[in-house]
């Protein structure tokens, strides 16, 4: 596993999709992971610190495992099969248990994010340099991809 980090969202001027990008930190490569609005939504509430009146999805997950005694202790994007990232949640018990979850890429940086837990990726994730790309995926990636900002999704 390799240590990473959110590096956030860009639009693909394509499709007008959002991409997560999460970067390596040992060779500040990307994993570009398309995912859809709404989790793009509550990623940018989770990283701006935005409280709604009632809890979403993401806080109500997370207020479930503190309430039981756990805590997110690290997220894993564990691979990439035909076409489809998968993650784990590493959820501690103390010294009682821990669990490893299956869970979406999105879903599960949505939760490091609001959990300020660690993001690490597996060293079989294909992962790509958008700022100064040494390969015909990545050139192609890196004009697809523009910035955009995570606040534009709170309407803020």
């Amino acid at each position: 596993m390799v240590p990473a980090e959110f590096a956030g969202l860009k639009l693909d001027t394509r499709t007008g999709d959002t991409v997560m990008l999460i970067r390596r930190t040992d060779n500040s490569k990307v994993i570009p992971i398309w995912i859809g609005q709404p989790e793009a939504f509550s990623i940018a509430v989770g990283l701006f610190g935005f409280k709604p009146p009632r809890p979403l999805t993401h806080d109500l997950l997370l207020n479930v495992i503190e309430a039981m005694g756990g805590k997110l202790s690290m997220v894993v994007i564990s691979g990439l099969r035909e076409d489809t990232y998968y993650a784990l949640l590493h959820i501690d018990r103390g010294e009682i248990e821990t669990y490893v979850i299956d869970a979406r890429p999105s879903d599960s940086i949505a939760l490091a994010v609001r959990a300020k837990c660690p993001i690490y990726v597996s060293e079989n994730v294909p992962a790509y340099s958008l700022d100064d790309p040494d390969d015909e995926i990545g050139q192609k990636l890196a004009e697809r991809l523009k910035d955009l900002n995570p606040a534009d999704f709170l309407n803020l």
